[in-house]
């Protein structure tokens, strides 16, 4: 039986904004675009030697840092490039994913986008909004209105678009205002499904919550039954796999990391031009085998949850070092349910 790889793929190593808490390390941070064909032949060429060595793609998402920089005309090939490998190795179900800064999803973006690709349904459109305005712009290069109304356009088109939104400090600040923009998005979703899905996580670094406001934040969430929407409390998320994730994020230039979240130097583990799939499975296998938990982890009560999170996302420093940033509203909600007899299943299912 064919292996499946759950994959990001990365067209570039740049962006078109400089978000203040992103991820991508400054020696990449540069408007420069990938030329279109070699992201063209790089993806064929992948998909020749996933398929010689007799291994499938399941989830496909392509990230890492913008997606659209490429043309519209581009992307609709590689979109229609995956889905032809879905088509001649009998896989079903599956739609290409995106996660987009959403500036440059204009309509006449998708408007070619949709002549390459016959039906904008093919697509899954990850926006990244953070809410509110405020807190967007100051973090986003005043971003807001331009990514809002670029995603209510995809939506009214049908699209199946997403929200993912960031919670910084700045969010602390303004979060009844913060709540409003997020039970608006909840309640087109209870209308009409699309969104199809509504999210939040933590930043990280210099944006992170202190320990207080992670604290506050969870029993905010409780008193407005939005825990749900947490990325840690939502199932299936890779950040609930601990030191056994299994993602992968190729880039164009052969470079393999473990996921997104590791796109710097440090996170290169493989190359895909040179090395097998085979050989590059092992190497991922253990690649975080040895990333230190905290040991109160082993004795918790909700470990099986968590797994302390994303081994290179947990909290780096001080008496908390080894526990996911989000072990605090973890605790929070699951005691909070535990009060009120929910059960977990319930709670997954209303969310």
């Amino acid at each position: 039986m064919a292996k499946v790889l759950n994959i990001y793929f990365a067209t570039h190593k740049s962006c078109n904004l400089d978000c203040s808490y992103c991820y991508v390390p400054k020696y990449n941070k540069n408007n420069r675009r990938e030329d279109d064909q070699k992201i063209l032949t790089a993806l064929d060429k992948f998909f020749d030697t996933v398929e010689n060595e007799k291994r499938k793609i399941g989830i496909f998402c392509l990230h890492g840092s913008e997606p659209s920089l490429v043309s519209p005309e581009t992307l609709g090939k590689i979109i229609n490039r995956v889905n032809r490998h879905w088509a001649e190795n009998d896989i079903t179900g599956k739609t290409v994913a995106i996660q987009s800064n959403g500036l440059r999803f204009t309509s006449d973006y998708l408007d070619t986008v949709e002549k390459e690709i016959g039906d904008l349904k093919k697509i899954r459109l990850g926006f990244s909004i953070d809410f509110p305005k405020s807190a967007h712009d100051k973090y986003r290069n005043n971003s807001f209105d331009k990514v809002y109304a670029n995603y209510d356009t995809a939506r009214k088109r049908g699209m199946k678009v997403s929200i993912l939104s960031v919670v910084t400090r700045e969010t602390m600040n303004c979060l009844d205002e913060f709540a409003d923009g997020i039970s608006r998005e909840l309640e087109l979703y209870r209308k009409a499904g699309n969104p199809y899905k509504v999210k939040i996580k933590l930043a990280t670094g210099e944006m992170a919550l202190t320990d207080d406001e992670t604290e506050r934040f969870g029993q905010f969430l409780i008193k407005k039954n939005l825990a749900g929407l947490m990325q840690i409390l939502t199932p299936g998320y890779c950040l609930q796999s601990g030191n056994e994730c299994l993602w992968y994020e190729f880039d164009v230039d052969g470079k393999v990391y473990a996921c997104n979240k590791t796109y710097n130097k440090a996170g290169i583990f493989a190359d895909w031009h040179k090395e097998s799939f085979g050989k590059i499975e092992k190497k991922r296998a253990t690649l975080f085998a040895d990333t230190i938990e905290h040991p109160d982890c082993g004795k918790c009560e909700y470990e099986f949850f968590c797994n302390s999170g994303c081994p290179t996302d947990r909290i780096k420093t001080g008496p908390d070092a080894g526990k996911a940033h989000e072990c605090r509203i973890i605790k929070a909600v699951m005691s909070d349910l535990q009060k009120r007899n929910i059960h977990l299943q319930i709670f997954y299912n209303n969310n």
